[in-house]
């Protein structure tokens, strides 16, 4: 099973940094980011693959309740362990879809079975691939087989879909609500604004950090990071 790639939230930091050696002990659950400002969990939604957020909700300024309200507009998908010293708020949680709730101070045989619960989700969640996917822009709806995704690249609150037969569609959601909907085998995140097909992978040039992609008759190149390159050799068998 891929890693559980994980965002914590919470503004007390001592909490943060407890909650993260305590993490420790589960290495398929990977923290991509540790969020102290409420506000700083939408553009890390935006820009990097989160698939699990573990959410205090007595914060300052956005509650932990009225931050998940808004994330639920934009990402439906991100699965949500609330992580809190108050247990008066389970009835707003249960609306809100959330998978577990913790409460302070974190018990270790409590966070191990919710742990084993979202290692069972996940892994049976891998096991389901989607035949087809809805793409809604601005004048329709178009359903297509993922598969036919050479890659996907973010344009503002949009995503442009590039398909393999050279039509290109604008979906009317950023690109990491869009990628939620894809299989997390199938596509990866080349940079910060592209996600690609990996059946369509050709090469990378380590020199220039160019990826090649070949669809039909067409090949084009895109920009990659260094992280990237660091785990090309992790994503494909090589002989």
């Amino acid at each position: 099973m891929p890693p559980i790639k994980a965002i914590l939230v919470d503004d007390e930091l001592e909490a943060l940094d407890s909650l993260e050696i305590l993490l420790q002990d589960y290495p398929e659950i990977q923290i991509v980011d540790k969020i102290a400002d409420p506000i700083d969990v939408f553009p890390v939604l935006m820009n990097k693959t989160v698939d699990l957020m573990f959410l205090d909700l007595k914060m300052p300024v956005l509650s932990g309740i009225d931050l998940l309200t808004k994330i639920r507009k934009c990402n439906p998908n991100v699965v949500v362990v609330i992580v809190t010293a108050f247990d008066n708020y389970s009835m707003e949680a249960i609306k809100l879809n959330v998978f577990s709730y913790l409460l302070k101070p974190i018990d270790r045989t409590g966070l191990s079975n919710t742990v084993k619960d979202l290692r069972s989700y996940f892994s049976s969640k891998q096991l389901v691939v989607p035949q087809k996917i809805i793409i809604n822009s601005n004048s329709n709806t178009v359903v297509i087989d993922p598969n036919n995704i050479v890659y996907c690249e973010a344009e503002g609150s949009y995503t442009f879909i590039y398909l393999n037969d050279g039509t290109k569609l604008v979906a009317t959601s950023n690109i990491g609500v869009f990628k939620q909907k894809l299989c997390t085998e199938l596509f990866v995140k080349l940079n910060r604004s592209v996600v690609v097909n990996t059946d369509y992978i050709t090469s990378v040039n380590k020199k220039t950090k160019k990826c090649s992609l070949k669809f039909g008759a067409s090949e084009i190149e895109l920009p990659v990071t260094q992280l990237f390159i660091k785990q090309f050799n992790l994503l494909f068998s090589h002989v």
